[in-house]
C-alpha cells in the first residue's frame, strides 16, 4: 500500500460553486485573497476582520460570503495559495526519497515560518479548530504531507516500516507532530532558537520508532548527532526559482 497522492482541494463555496468566467469576477477573487494574505501577515488570525478585509478589497460583505461562504474558508484559501506559490519556486539538491531529503525540505519549509509568524499561527489555529470544515482540514493536512509522502512511500516500498505500522496513520502522526510543534512555537511556548531542533528531533524519534533497517539506523544516528552537538544537519541551500508572475502579498 502507498499513501495516495490526491490532495484535498478547498472550494470557494461548497453550496454555490463559482465559475470564474469573467475577468471582473476573477479579479475580485484575486483581490480578496491578495488582501486576506496581507491582513493575516499584519494582524494574524485573531485580528482578522471581514469588515476590514472587504474595505481593503473594495467589495461588499455579501459578495465575499457569496464567493467564499465563511471567514475560515477565505483564510484557508489565502494560506493554501501562498504556500503552493512559494513551494513551486524551490528546487532542492537532495532526493525527496531519502531521510536527508525529507529533513532538508522540513527545515527549509519551517525556516520560512520565522518570516511569517502570523501566517503560521493562522495555519495551526485552523488545523486545531474543532469547527473547521472537513475540506479545509484535509487541505491543511495535505500541506503537511507535501514533503512527507514521497519519503514514507519509498520506505514502505523498500520494506523499511515496522510490521505493525499502518502507513496512513503514520503519515497522520507525522503531520500532527509538525502542526503541534509549530503551534507551540507560534504561541511562544517554544523559543525561536529551539524550534527547528525540536521539530527535527520529534520526527526523528517517530521515525526511529516506526522503521527498521537502514532508515531506523540513519534516523537514530542523526538524532544522536543533534543531541551531542546541538546542531541540525547541514544541507545545500535549495535554489529559489523566480516565476513569470510576481508573488501576491507575503509568503506563507
Amino acid at each position: 500500500m502507498t499513501i495516495s497522492g490526491s490532495d484535498t482541494l478547498i472550494v470557494g463555496h461548497r453550496d454555490k460553486p463559482l465559475i470564474y468566467s469573467s475577468r471582473s469576477i476573477a479579479e475580485r477573487r484575486r483581490r480578496i485573497l491578495h488582501e486576506a494574505r496581507k491582513l493575516l501577515a499584519e494582524r494574524g488570525i485573531e485580528g482578522f476582520a471581514v469588515r476590514e478585509l472587504c474595505r481593503r478589497a473594495e467589495v461588499a460583505q455579501r459578495t465575499l460570503y457569496n464567493a467564499f461562504q465563511s471567514k475560515d474558508r477565505v483564510i484557508a484559501l489565502a494560506i493554501r495559495e501562498a504556500y503552493e506559490e512559494v513551494n513551486q519556486r524551490f528546487r532542492y539538491r537532495t532526493s525527496a526519497e531519502t531521510l536527508e531529503g525529507f529533513l532538508d525540505r522540513l527545515t527549509s519549509v519551517h525556516e520560512r515560518n520565522f518570516r511569517a509568524r502570523n501566517y503560521t499561527d493562522a495555519v495551526t489555529s485552523l488545523f486545531f479548530s474543532g469547527e473547521v470544515p472537513d475540506d479545509i482540514f484535509g487541505a491543511l493536512q495535505a500541506m503537511g504531507s507535501l514533503n512527507l509522502r514521497v519519503w514514507l512511500n519509498k520506505i514502505n516500498e523498500d520494506g523499511g516500516l515496522a510490521d505493525w505500522v499502518l502507513l496512513e496513520e503514520l503519515e497522520a502522526n507525522f503531520i500532527n507532530l509538525q502542526f503541534a510543534t509549530t503551534h507551540d512555537w507560534s504561541r511562544g511556548r517554544i523559543k525561536d532558537e529551539d524550534y527547528l531542533r525540536r521539530l527535527c528531533e520529534g520526527v526523528l524519534i517517530l521515525a526511529v520508532g516506526s522503521t527498521t533497517g537502514v532508515t531506523h539506523d540513519q534516523a537514530a544516528a542523526v538524532l544522536r548527532r543533534i543531541r551531542a552537538t546541538g546542531k541540525l544537519p547541514d544541507f545545500p541551500k535549495p535554489v529559489f526559482m523566480p516565476i513569470s508572475a510576481p508573488a501576491i502579498g507575503t509568503t506563507a
